[in-house]
C-alpha cells in the first residue's frame, strides 16, 4: 500500500483532534481510535454499494473460514473429555464421579480467572498475533493431557487449557467489529459461532474411529491418542491463523489500496473504528453502571449452565438415559453438531428477510423453542420425543451467537467493549462451571435435577433478552433518526452512550 497520504497534507490524527475540539470534545492523540491514523485513506471517499458488496464477499472468503475453523476446533477440544470418558479416561485415571464433574468446571475456572487479563492483552497487543499465540499454546496443553497419569494432573491440564482458550471468544468479537458493519455482524457471528458444530462432528468421528478400531489392540490408550490428534490440529490452525489474519483491516495482505480505503469508511459508519490501546477508567465505570451489561451476564450464565452440563455429560446421557451403546452414543451427538452448523445461519437469514433485522426478537423465539425442547426432554415418555427435545436444545447456539453480536455492535468505546465482553464471558464461564455440578450421580441415569435446571435457565434467558430489547428500543427512540453522514465522532473512541450519533441494533 502506498503511504504517500501519510506524508502529503495535514496529519490525519491531528486534524481529527482539532475537528473534535471545535465540536466541544477535548481529546488527545492517544485517546483516538486506531482508525483515526488512516483517515487520509478515506478522505473525500464515498462508498460505492456495488464495490462495497464485492469487498464484503472478499472479506467473508478470507476471514470467516479461518475464524470458523478456530471456533470448530475450540468446541472439539472442549468436548474431548465427554468422548474420552467413554474411551476409558475415568477408569485409567481412577477418576471418581465428583472428580469427573470437576473436569468441566476446572476448565472454566481457568477461563474465568484469566478472562480479564486475556481481554487486556488483546487490547494492548496486536490482535491476530496474540490470538494465534494463544491457540498454539492451547494445542500444546491439549497434547499434554495424553501424558496424565492421575486425576489431579488431568485437572491441572484442563485449568491451563481454560486459561489459553479464554482468548478466543473476545478475539472473535473484536475481529467481527473491526471487519463488518453493525447490520452485517449478526449473520457473520451466527456463521462462525454455529461452526462449532463442525467440531462436534469431527470430534465424534475421530472418537468413534478410535473406539471401534483401536480399543483392546494397543497398550497406548485410544483416549490419549485422541488428545494428541486434536492438539496437533489446533497447533496447525494456530500457525495458519498467525500467517493469515492481519491485526488491522488496513494491514491486510489480501486487500488492495482501494479496499483499505473502503474498510476505513465502513469503520466510520459503525461509529466504532478499529480499537484503542489505552485502558480508560471512565469507560469501565460506564460499563459497570449500564444495566445491559448485567443482562448480558445473566443471559450468558443462563445459556452456559445447560451448555456446560451437556458438553460433559451429553454422551453419557445418551448412553445411560436413552440406552444407546457406547459407540452409538458418540455417533448420536453428530446430529446436534449438524444443528449447530445449519440453524444459526438459517435464523439469521430469516431474521434479515422477514423480521427486518430485529435480531433480539429472533433470539427470544429460539430461546422459547429451547424451553419447548427441555419440556419434551423432561415431561414426555417416548424415547423419540425425548430425543427430539435433546436435539432442539442445540438451537440455543443461535442465541449465544446473537448476544456475541450484540456485544460487538451495541457496545462502543474499546475499553467498555473489552469490559462488557469480559463480563459476558465471566457469565459464560460461571455457568459452564455450574452446569456439570447439576448432574448428580445419585440422580443417574435420568439426571432430573440437571434437566430442571436447564428449563429454568432457558426461561430466564428469554426474559433477559426481552429486557435488553426494551432498553435498546427506548434509547434509540430518545435519540431519534441517525445522522445522514458519519463524522469525526466515529473515531474518537467514544462509548455508545457518549456518542450522540450512535444507534443500537435491535
Amino acid at each position: 500500500m502506498s503511504k504517500g497520504w501519510l506524508k502529503d497534507g495535514p496529519d490525519p490524527v491531528l486534524s481529527t483532534v482539532v475537528s473534535l475540539k471545535e465540536k466541544g470534545i477535548h481529546v488527545n492523540e492517544k485517546d483516538l481510535d486506531d482508525a483515526a491514523k488512516y483517515t487520509g485513506l478515506a478522505e473525500d471517499y464515498t462508498l460505492d454499494p456495488d464495490y462495497e458488496k464485492k469487498l464484503v464477499k472478499k472479506i467473508d472468503w478470507y476471514i470467516l473460514p479461518m475464524v470458523a475453523a478456530l471456533m470448530s476446533c475450540q468446541l472439539m477440544d472442549k468436548t474431548t473429555n465427554s468422548y474420552a470418558a467413554l474411551m476409558g479416561l475415568r477408569t485409567d485415571l481412577n477418576m471418581s464421579s465428583e472428580e469427573y464433574s470437576w473436569v468441566g468446571s476446572s476448565f472454566y475456572l481457568g477461563y474465568l480467572v484469566f478472562e480479564y487479563p486475556a481481554g487486556l492483552a488483546l487490547q494492548k497487543l496486536p490482535l491476530s498475533k496474540t490470538l494465534s499465540a494463544a491457540v498454539v499454546i492451547w494445542g500444546v496443553v491439549l497434547m499434554c493431557h495424553a501424558a496424565c497419569q492421575s486425576a489431579p494432573t488431568f485437572l491441572l491440564c484442563r485449568t491451563l487449557l481454560g486459561i489459553f482458550e479464554g482468548f478466543m471468544n473476545p478475539a472473535y468479537i473484536l475481529l467481527t467489529s473491526q471487519w463488518y458493519k453493525k447490520e452485517e455482524q449478526f449473520m457473520r457471528t451466527c456463521f462462525w459461532y454455529g461452526s462449532q458444530g463442525l467440531g462436534t462432528l469431527l470430534g465424534a468421528a475421530i472418537a468413534y474411529g478410535l473406539k471401534v478400531h483401536r480399543d483392546g489392540e494397543h497398550s497406548f490408550a485410544s483416549w490419549r491418542l485422541f488428545y494428541i490428534i486434536t492438539g496437533v490440529i489446533t497447533i496447525f490452525l494456530g500457525v495458519v491463523s498467525m500467517l493469515h489474519i492481519p491485526d488491522l483491516p488496513v494491514k491486510a495482505w489480501f486487500l488492495n489500496e482501494e479496499d483499505k480505503r473502503c474498510c476505513v469508511e465502513r469503520a466510520r459508519h459503525n461509529q466504532q473504528g478499529f480499537g484503542n490501546h489505552r485502558l480508560k477508567l471512565p469507560q469501565l465505570k460506564e460499563a459497570a453502571l449500564d444495566p445491559t451489561t448485567y443482562l448480558i451476564f445473566i443471559y450468558a450464565m443462563s445459556y452456559a449452565i445447560p451448555n456446560g452440563g451437556l458438553n460433559n455429560f451429553g454422551t453419557i446421557l445418551l448412553n445411560s438415559d436413552f440406552g444407546f451403546s457406547t459407540t452409538d452414543s458418540m455417533l448420536m451427538n453428530m446430529p446436534g453438531g449438524a444443528i449447530d452448523v445449519v440453524i444459526p445461519p438459517v435464523v439469521a437469514i430469516i431474521n434479515h428477510k422477514f423480521l427486518k433485522d430485529k435480531r433480539l426478537i429472533s433470539m427470544i423465539l429460539v430461546n422459547l423453542l429451547c424451553v419447548l425442547g427441555t419440556c419434551l426432554l423432561i415431561f414426555t415418555g417416548p424415547k423419540g420425543s425425548r430425543l427430539a427435545g435433546y436435539y432442539i436444545i442445540y438451537t440455543s447456539t443461535t442465541c449465544m451467537a446473537g448476544i456475541a453480536s450484540i456485544v460487538s455492535s451495541n457496545v462502543a468505546g474499546h475499553s467498555k467493549k473489552v469490559a462488557v465482553s469480559t463480563v459476558f464471558l465471566i457469565g459464560y464461564c460461571a455457568g459452564n462451571m455450574i452446569g456439570p455440578q447439576t448432574f448428580v450421580e445419585a440422580q443417574a441415569p435420568t439426571y432430573i435435577g440437571a434437566k430442571t435446571a436447564m428449563l429454568v435457565c432457558y426461561c430466564v434467558g428469554a426474559a433477559a433478552m426481552a429486557a435488553m430489547y426494551l432498553i435498546y428500543y427506548a434509547r434509540n427512540r430518545e435519540r431519534g433518526e441517525p445522522p445522514a453522514e458519519s463524522g469525526d465522532l466515529a473515531f474518537a473512541d467514544l462509548t455508545d452512550k457518549q456518542n450522540p450519533d450512535f444507534r443500537y441494533e435491535l
